[in-house]
C-alpha cells in the first residue's frame, strides 16, 4: 500500500521535526495508539526503537531508519500479527519550509500479510481517513488550538 496526506503547520521545520520525532507523542495526534514507549536510551536520532500498542490491541516495534532534522525522518518496524493477518509498518515524512510555516507530508506504506492483502483496499481507504485526521490533530497540537 501507498498512501499520502499533507497538510502545512504554521511552526518552522525544525519545531514540526523535534515535535514528530518524539515517537512516544504519537498517540496525541494518532489515535489508533494506545501508547508509544522509547526503549533505546537518549535523545531521539537514527536507529532510536520504539514499542507500542494498537487502540484494537496489536502490539509492536519501530525505529528510526531515516533522521534529517528539519526535513525527513523515516520509520520501519518487523511485521505486527494480529488474527487475520500482519502489517509490516514503514513510512515516512517529508517537512519543507513554506516561508511562513512547514509543509507537512506523511507517506506510509505498510505491507499487509495473510488475510490483510485481500483487505487492503478498504483498509486503505479507513487508513487516508485517519491520516487526514491525525495530521488535523498535530496540526492543532503544534499551533496551540
Amino acid at each position: 500500500m501507498h498512501l499520502e496526506a499533507e497538510i502545512t503547520v504554521e511552526r518552522s521545520p525544525a519545531e514540526v521535526f523535534d515535535y514528530i520525532a518524539h515517537g512516544e507523542k504519537l498517540p496525541e495526534y494518532v489515535t489508533d495508539f494506545s501508547w508509544v514507549k522509547q526503549d533505546s536510551d537518549g535523545e531521539p536520532a537514527l536507529g532510536t526503537t520504539y514499542s507500542y500498542k494498537m487502540a484494537r490491541g496489536a502490539e509492536g516495534t519501530f525505529n528510526w531508519t531515516e533522521f534529517e532534522p528539519g526535513s525527513r525522518l523515516a520509520w520501519a518496524g518487523p511485521p505486527t500479527k494480529v488474527a487475520l493477518g500482519s502489517m509490516e509498518t514503514s513510512g515516512r515524512w517529508e517537512l519543507s519550509d513554506t516561508g511562513s510555516g512547514t509543509h507537512v507530508k506523511l507517506v506510509m506504506t505498510p505491507e499487509p500479510g495473510g488475510l490483510f492483502k485481500l483487505m487492503a483496499p478498504l483498509m486503505a481507504m479507513g487508513m487516508r481517513k485517519g491520516n487526514a485526521a491525525a495530521l488535523q490533530r498535530l496540526k492543532g497540537k503544534l499551533e496551540g488550538r
